[in-house]
């Protein structure tokens, strides 16, 4: 943690700020290891985290040769950061609310640069230990597909098998990031509703000759992993045999394409010619992957027009899909480390399993 403040003070000198300041749960993990609210001030001389009076413990024993100062019950802590911040100052700080940034002006006299773009190149290039956590991240999901095969039979509803994979990755040690585009903790869809890309949980019940998609994202140890599979209850029509076999190949030479210097609109390029050679252009509607680490989504992004080169240290994930209104949808997504070449984390089987 000391070297990834030297590295974002070097950003800030950059900007000619003298401060970094960040209030993001996953930047004040990165600069601190804890894990909450608040904001944290990183200069030269020290480390400061600013939290309510709610959080102070729980930040003294978790934050790294930090310095933890907490507000008056009632009070922000906004309100002490000016005696830590001399007068005139510049600050390099992530993307706030505009009435954010308009108060801290206020309250601490200080000339801010908003972007969130240093903090993002820097936290995108993962150490060994942020690889070793999503490592274990993805093998735990693994374990997740291995226990949704032994739960998942006809007549059980969306929303009942999913509640039984969330207990146990719970019990397994996983965490779940929730995003803010569904209310849901994973997907899992059935029959016409695997059709949607995102799709919500429901009550409709599984039945035999329905696919079964499977999207997991959870945390290990604040590391997310994310994870596509598609199953089918009984046994796959010819035309659900097809669509998965082209998904299939489109996601395997996807995987062989993130290597560190490739483009990342060209990884997209590879998977989309794959589905579009055999005829269903129209039916992927969706970019082929993205970074993942402390965020679920956060960059890279492999998609179309992405320029970007992957570098070595970056974790995406790899996850064409193809899906027909009304009828089914198929995702295989496994979370892969660039290096000199591809090194897939999940490693769940990508054959088609016919449950």
């Amino acid at each position: 943690m000391i070297e990834r403040r030297r590295k974002i003070l070097s950003r800030a000198e950059e900007v000619d700020a003298n401060y970094v300041l960040a209030s993001s749960p996953e930047n004040i993990f990165y600069f601190t290891g804890f894990w909450g609210a608040g904001y944290v001030l990183i200069s030269k001389e020290q480390c400061t985290l600013f939290t309510g009076a709610l959080e102070n413990l729980r930040a003294k024993e978790g934050a790294f040769e930090t310095k933890v100062v907490s507000s008056p019950v009632g009070a922000s802590p906004i309100t002490i950061l000016k005696e830590f911040i001399s007068r005139g100052s510049k600050i390099l700080i992530e993307d706030i609310p505009y009435s954010l940034k308009a108060t801290i002006e206020e309250k601490v006299e200080a000339q801010l640069n908003v972007s969130s773009k240093p903090f993002y190149e820097l936290r995108r290039i993962k150490d060994r230990y942020e690889i070793r956590m999503i490592e274990e991240a993805s093998t735990r999901i693994d374990r997740l597909f291995d226990y949704t095969l032994k739960a998942l039979k006809e007549g059980i509803s969306e929303r009942e098998l999913a509640s039984k994979v969330v207990g146990e990755a719970i019990s397994i040690g996983l965490e779940m990031p929730m995003t803010s585009t569904g209310f849901e903790p994973l997907i899992i869809a059935s029959g016409p509703n695997s059709s949607f890309p995102h799709a919500p949980l429901t009550d409709r019940r599984i039945r035999r000759g329905d696919t079964v998609k499977g999207d997991y994202f959870f945390r290990y140890q604040a590391y997310v992993s994310d994870e596509t599979r598609t199953f089918v209850l009984g046994q796959a029509s010819r035309e659900i045999k097809d669509a998965y076999e082209t998904v299939l190949s489109s996601q395997e030479e996807g995987v062989k394409a993130v290597k560190a210097g490739a483009v990342a609109g060209e990884v997209d390029s590879i998977c989309r010619g794959i589905i579009g050679e055999r005829g269903y252009s129209e039916y992927y509607v969706h970019g082929t992957g993205h970074g993942v680490g402390l965020e679920v989504h956060e960059p890279p992004t492999l998609s179309i027009n992405q320029n970007e080169r992957l570098l070595e240290g970056n974790v995406v994930t790899v996850e064409p899909g193809v899906y027909l209104p009304r009828k089914f949808g198929i995702r295989i997504e496994d979370t892969v480390l660039v290096g000199e070449r591809a090194k897939t984390l999940t490693e769940f089987t990508k054959e088609l399993i016919e449950v």
